[in-house]
């Protein structure tokens, strides 16, 4: 449904355009008294702070963005996103995107915990969470403040074994894709096989030679 890329430089004035105060993106993701810049946003990306990448639809516009960063102890990420178009919210872009993103992090960057937030107001983000394999941890109560009351903020995490478990559970509908095909290495481990099995001088065949070497001052 959609792909995911690194942001160029028009992309980061549509997510601000997309995070503006009071628009209706702001307000579900709870974001209504903040001002999101485009540099502010290019600067986070750029320096690694927070990664951003657009939800790219297969017309190739951009209809969103999601976000990950490190916190806490090594493996562990909090993630983010928003699809900017109101018209697109129940298209399922959010949840692909989601789902790409988390598969990413367990299947390339070998996290162990991946983490997210969101109001208990936001039926469309509650959706996918509850549906993707996230648990529940915690309810910070009165967190946002929306249209004259107080609302709580819920805070969702899945760990590698349960994502381990999700996606043996659903290989064949929502397979996780590797960046180089299976095929690709095992073409290379067999090439690599034959190499060796013609007895080639490798490092471990000069071992004794450079043990040997004598400092010549």
């Amino acid at each position: 449904m959609c792909v995911l890329r690194f942001p160029g430089e028009s992309d980061y004035e549509l997510v601000e355009s997309w995070l503006r105060p009071l628009s209706p993106t702001s307000a579900l993701t709870g974001d209504t008294h903040e001002v999101v810049t485009a540099d502010a946003v290019r600067e986070l990306n750029e320096s690694g702070k927070v990664r951003y990448l657009m939800v790219v639809t297969d017309d190739g516009a951009p209809v969103g963005v999601v976000n990950y960063r490190t916190s806490g102890t090594a493996g562990s990420y909090v993630i983010g996103g928003a699809i900017g178009d109101p018209e697109k919210w129940n298209g399922g872009a959010g949840a692909d995107a989601l789902g790409q993103l988390v598969d990413f992090l367990f299947h390339e960057l070998n996290a162990h915990r991946v983490e997210f937030s969101t109001a208990s107001y936001n039926k469309h983000t509650l959706a996918i969470l509850t549906k993707g394999g996230f648990v529940l941890e915690g309810v910070l109560r009165d967190y946002y403040f929306m249209d004259g009351m107080y609302h709580d903020r819920t805070v969702w995490s899945i760990l590698r074994d349960e994502f381990y478990e999700g996606a043996a559970a659903h290989a064949d509908q929502f397979p996780v894709e590797d960046l180089v095909p299976e095929e690709d290495k095992r073409q290379a481990q067999e090439a690599l096989a034959k190499y060796l099995a013609s007895d080639p001088p490798t490092s471990l065949t000069s071992f004794g030679d450079r043990i040997a070497r004598v400092r010549p001052y």
